[in-house]
């Protein structure tokens, strides 16, 4: 019972800083809730209009001693039915597949955001791209993201380019490579994945015109004009992955599935236009990027190979060099990655493919700075945005920019079904309806 006109507040944050809730990296959101009492035996509080991203809850003004079992939380997510789960013998892996799957929760909601907490909470296209194969597969996520491609074939503008963001409500401008592909990628992998060719119907129009526009605005076929907020391989650590070797590649890559859909919706003339666009954007990467006497590409960096390996854009003779050099800038790093959000889903994966399955779980068991595992040995529940957002040596980081449940770097969650437990299907097949299961057994797992 409280008397009424009480005030009860609660606050809400993802961290602590000396046992206070940890506020900064909230920016300009309150993430406060009043409740005025009305003096009622029974009353309850539910927020109708709000929802918090939030791992601690502070409440003052509660009459009487309360007890954590006294509280609620709801989670609140759109209705994605779960189908996939991981487990395995290392309780670290499952406590970072859990919290792959709670970023996926905290922020499918509506549409797939950023990050549930802050002033944001925004549909940026790079993060969702990179997810979705690990969104794939924790739940059925066809239907959400087959409508949110609604929005996103609606918010490209006249001259074929997507924006960063969708909808558009703050930011309005031409989507940056890897950000404005989603509208390609999204849709294609919708497809392979679930098999329903709608997607593609109501997307290839829009797929055509990206990629158009990014031809028409650079026809040498090095993407380095119209790039947008051209945010590259955002996050990544200690290194600089050139930018224009990372637009191209995805320049290519789009080139290539927009081929494909294409021929998939009996379009064979686009098909033939396409793929032949696509040969000429790879040997323009070759001739831009990499060194055809030793495999090296421009930069160094793990992301630069891995965009070039993973999207079949190194020779094929220069592939085991390609190879070497991806794996001794990982060996001379002790077994530490530099992936930002571009390159993160490919890592192990590429190596996975490439005989380096060993190395893929060096990393995943990695424990210190930067790795998943960092995180997890300082309580994370969630994925961080950064892997820096805290570390022993400098605390937090900037709160300009500064989320715990941002789900990009999660997007390993991936391999652990396809490369660990070696679900996946044959070439050409669409929907699973051809598996193909080849687990890789190694790292510390036993089962």
């Amino acid at each position: 019972d409280a008397e009424r006109g009480r005030r009860i507040q609660l606050r809400h944050a993802e961290m602590l800083d000396d046992g206070e809730l940890y506020l900064a990296n909230l920016r300009t959101a309150e993430a406060t809730d009043v409740y005025i009492a009305a003096g009622e035996p029974v009353e309850v509080f539910e927020p109708r209009f709000t929802f918090h991203g939030f791992r601690y809850a502070e409440v003052t003004g509660y009459p009487g001693e309360l007890r954590p079992e006294d509280v609620v939380g709801r989670v609140l997510h759109s209705d994605t039915p779960f189908t996939g789960e991981f487990t395995c013998s290392d309780e670290t892996v499952n406590r970072l597949h859990a919290n792959i799957v709670w970023g996926q929760r905290g922020n499918f909601v509506s549409i797939p955001t950023d990050c549930p907490q802050r002033d944001e909470r925004l549909g940026w296209l790079a993060d969702a791209q990179v997810f979705l194969p690990t969104a794939c597969r924790n739940a059925d996520v066809a239907a959400f993201f087959a409508r949110w491609m609604l929005d996103v074939v609606d918010a490209q503008d006249a001259g074929g380019a997507f924006p960063d963001v969708v909808p558009k409500l703050c930011i309005d401008r031409e989507g940056a490579p890897a950000w404005g592909d989603g509208g390609v990628i999204i849709p294609w992998h919708l497809y392979n994945t679930y098999g329903d060719r709608r997607v593609l119907e109501r997307s290839y129009g829009a797929m055509a015109a990206w990629v158009d526009h990014v031809h028409r605005h650079n026809p040498d076929l090095v993407w380095r004009n119209r790039v947008g907020n051209h945010y590259g391989d955002w996050l990544q650590v200690d290194v600089e992955t050139p930018r224009d070797l990372l637009a191209t590649a995805y320049f290519a890559n789009s080139t290539q599935i927009v081929a494909q859909t294409a021929e998939v919706l009996g379009e064979h003339s686009d098909a033939k236009r396409y793929g032949a666009l696509h040969a000429d954007i790879r040997e323009a990467f070759v001739d831009a990027f990499v060194d055809t006497s030793s495999g090296r590409v421009t930069g160094g960096t793990q992301t630069g190979y891995l965009l070039a390996l993973a999207f079949d854009l190194m020779p094929e003779r220069l592939v085991p060099d390609a190879v070497s050099h991806l794996v001794a800038d990982i060996e001379a790093r002790d077994r530490h990655l530099t992936t930002g959000f571009a390159g993160v889903a490919l890592l192990c994966p590429v190596l996975t493919e490439h005989g380096h399955a060993d190395l893929a779980y060096a990393l995943l068991h990695q424990d210190t700075y930067p790795s998943w595992t960092y995180s997890i040995r300082h309580g994370a529940t969630t994925i961080w945005e950064r892997w820096d957002g805290w570390t022993e040596e400098h605390g937090f980081q900037s709160p300009a920019m500064n989320s715990f449940n941002h789900y990009s770097l999660g997007s390993v969650g991936d391999w652990l079904y396809g490369g660990v437990a070696g679900i996946g299907q044959a070439p050409g097949s669409v929907a699973y309806r051809r598996l193909l299961l080849r687990p890789q057994v190694g790292g510390r797992l036993t089962e």
